[in-house]
């Protein structure tokens, strides 16, 4: 899943201006999260890579960004990714919408890629601490509501 470009230096934020999205359609692992304040979400990066969370696993979209990245995907998408879309929507109760839909309200997303499932109560604590919200763990064909985790 690549929603940033990775910096090694740390006078650069580490938030997206790339406009992209994974091409797989069943993202495996990930933690999303929508963190209201780009400050709070540059922290929380921060925070991840200190407690050795890869770089490369730590991805950030502004939200204006994350806005235009879904509106550029719709606009490309044939009438069969289309209809597959709105049928994957159904199934995950609007998960995509979700965060679409807080972008818009001006929040950003952060996504972290778990190379284990037991890493999730670690991650859901650390963003926690940096004001995050909607967080859900998403496998194959799972969604799970963190809020209560």
């Amino acid at each position: 899943m690549k929603y940033i470009k990775t910096y090694t230096t740390e006078e650069q934020l580490p938030v997206s201006s790339e406009w992209t999205f994974p091409v797989s359609p069943f993202p495996r692992k990930y933690v999303h999260s929508a963190i209201g304040d780009l400050r709070y979400a540059v922290q929380a990066v921060q925070a991840l890579r200190a407690a050795g969370y890869d770089p490369g696993d730590i991805h950030v979209m502004a939200s204006w960004d994350f806005v235009e990245a879904v509106e550029r995907k719709r606009q490309r998408q044939g009438w069969l990714s289309t209809i597959f879309s709105r049928l994957y929507s159904f199934l995950d109760e609007g998960f995509g919408d979700v965060y679409l839909h807080a972008a818009r309200q001006g929040y950003h997303i952060l996504v972290v890629h778990l190379s284990d499932v037991k890493q999730v109560r670690q991650v859901r604590a650390l963003l926690t601490e940096y004001d995050a919200h909607l967080m859900k763990y998403v496998d194959a064909w799972t969604v799970k509501d963190l809020s209560s985790f």
